[in-house]
């Protein structure tokens, strides 16, 4: 397939805000795909070269794209310097100066998607001494056979600015038409959970057909997407949903889910990334206190202070998230996994057995030791229990608890209420905190003004859209240095208009790429004209006095944000609370 016409797609899509105008754009896309590059053009569009869990990152930096662009067309990098100044968007740079080029290439042929894809494969793995004059080179023989459109998006891709507005949810809606129909949604959905790979669930379906999204099944070494909990207002409420049950400990650390084959052990946080040698002390866990040779468990891992057994907040645990010291810091914040779920056993997928009878395989699978616990744990008939172990807990140190169907399966990237989370509101406030997307910011007055920032816009997320909707303008809770810290961030994911996917009825003073996930309190929910989160056409919900708590939340996507569903829940909770 040429790579124009996947610009031309870009370009479309760029265009529009409208969710069905994108499923059709994309559905047209991908009629014209092949079982041997459809995989590309889905990477492509997610602004990768694969799949998240193999943690290869396509990126480049600013200076080695402008050396590209200069090279490719014969200007001198002091010009594309000055043009990016005044544009902003290298794409657009790029654009321009292959539209004027100075210096045409004796020959040059038209690009196909295999080629660029290739590319920019190899610049994701390009590594060692010369890695970055490779990158430079493998970008400059694309832009030198680009025609001006193409060139605008060959430098948005490794720039990580592609900024489509489409996301997975999207992509499978259009995969469906695509693929003879809606109804082939769920089923597109259940295969993508299993393998955490769009790419690859495309390939089987336009290879095989309908009938291949049977065929998925765990497979070790491959993490599942986690399964989510909903909420619930009260003890009754879960009581009433679940009537006898189990009710777990929720515990403030780092999800992983924890794959073992025989001595190879791999661990991947709830964004499907690998990060198996941030944690050394779980991997000798691992293979010391699990019987089985294959394995995938489910937990929360959490540093603690081995003087006096304290478990510390997730702002310390959340430290270990890193490339480089991780020996040291595993000595200064140790880990312990309290394992709460097991996917897979000696060659079993056991996700659709009942939890009842997976946590009894969890129990046995692992030995006493030191690094893997298993989370703590009570069945449950009625409210009082439900609340009392809720209580204890609390008291603890401990976020509060999930209760759990005794029967249900284990329901791979679905929030369902299978899982039920509760944390308690007191007095009508909301004693809850709420994790938000920025999604622009704006500049600030007084004091602030020398920042350049003075307060963010959050959203939470809609996974009926597929879109964001505004809750919160949020103006307190960060220092003046994270101030600085947080401006150099979203400047760097900075866009000249809201995003397709940012639905918001203010207008920030610098709209940003919906990527970065905060944690905030608030005082209550209020009803809004300001936000759109709710919207009935008249109000919306809004927090009232909203603040950060910590920093951005790493191991978060966007789409892991809190939901529109659960803000109105958490509002009708707290209107519950004030009446009483």
């Amino acid at each position: 397939m040429e790579f124009r016409v996947l610009a031309e797609t870009f370009k479309r899509l760029e265009e529009t805000t409208a969710r069905l105008e994108m499923m059709e754009i994309l559905a047209s896309l991908f009629s014209k795909a092949t079982p041997d590059n459809v995989h590309m053009l889905i990477y492509l569009l997610q602004g990768r070269v694969a799949p998240e869990y193999e943690g290869i990152e396509l990126g480049m930096g600013e200076k080695f794209v402008e050396e590209a662009i200069a090279r490719a067309t014969g200007y001198n990098k002091d010009e594309v310097e000055r043009m990016y100044k005044e544009k902003g968007d290298l794409g657009l740079v790029a654009e321009e100066l292959v539209k004027r080029r100075a210096q045409m290439a004796l020959f040059s042929e038209p690009l196909t998607v295999e080629r660029v894809y290739n590319n920019f494969r190899k610049i994701a793995t390009a590594e060692g001494s010369g890695a970055q004059e490779l990158k430079i080179r493998l970008l400059t023989d694309l832009l030198k056979d680009a025609e001006p459109l193409e060139a605008r998006y060959l430098v948005r891709i490794p720039l990580g600015r592609l900024r489509l507005g489409v996301g997975d949810a999207t992509i499978i809606e259009a995969l469906a038409i695509v693929a003879g129909g809606r109804e082939l949604k769920p089923k597109i959905e259940r295969a993508y959970n299993l393998c955490s790979d769009l790419g690859r669930v495309a390939r089987e379906l336009l290879e095989k057909g309908p009938g291949a999204l049977d065929s998925f099944s765990i497979i070790l070494g491959i993490p599942l997407r986690p399964a989510l909990a909903q909420r619930a207002k009260d003890a009754q409420e879960i009581i009433a949903r679940l009537g006898r049950c189990a009710v777990e400990a929720k515990y403030d650390g780092f999800r992983i889910q924890v794959h073992r084959d025989g001595d190879v052990v791999k661990i991947f946080s709830r964004r499907l990334e690998n990060m198996t040698h941030m944690f050394p002390e779980i991997i000798e866990g691992v293979k010391k206190q699990l019987k089985s040779e294959k394995v995938i468990i489910e937990g929360e891992a959490l540093a603690y202070n081995e003087n006096t057994g304290e478990y510390l907040p997730f702002q310390v645990t959340i430290q270990r998230k890193r490339k480089y010291g991780v020996e040291e810091l595993a000595k200064e914040f140790p880990l312990r996994l309290f394992a709460f779920d097991i996917l897979y056993l000696d060659g079993q997928d056991v996700t659709q057995r009942p939890y009842e009878e997976r946590r009894h395989l969890l129990e046995s699978v692992i030995s006493p030791g030191p690094r893997i616990l298993l989370t703590e744990r009570k069945i449950v008939e009625t409210p009082e229990e439900v609340e009392e172990f809720f209580e204890s807990c609390v008291e603890r140190g401990l976020e509060g608890i999930i209760a759990k169907d005794l029967k249900a399966p284990y329901t791979a990237g679905a929030r369902k209420f299978a899982w039920i989370k509760l944390k308690r509101s007191y007095k009508g406030e909301l004693a809850d905190t709420i994790d938000l997307v920025i999604v622009g910011y704006f500049k600030g007055r007084g004091h602030r003004a020398k920042f350049g920032i003075g307060a963010l816009l959050g959203a939470v997320y809609d996974p009926e859209t597929d879109t964001f909707k505004t809750v919160a303008k949020i103006g307190s809770g960060l220092t003046e240095d994270e101030l600085v810290r947080m401006k150099e961030l979203l400047d760097e994911i900075a866009i000249p208009h809201k995003h397709p996917r940012v639905d918001s009825l203010l207008e920030a003073d610098v709209w940003v790429e919906p990527r970065y996930v905060i944690t905030v309190a608030a005082d209550e929910i209020t009803r809004s004209p300001n936000h759109t989160c709710g919207w009935d056409g008249k109000r919306g919900y809004a927090l009232r006095f909203p603040r950060v708590v910590g920093w951005i939340r790493e191991d978060k996507k966007p789409e892991d944000a809190n939901t529109v569903k659960e803000i109105l829940a958490m509002y009708s909770m707290q209107k519950r609370v004030e009446i009483e």
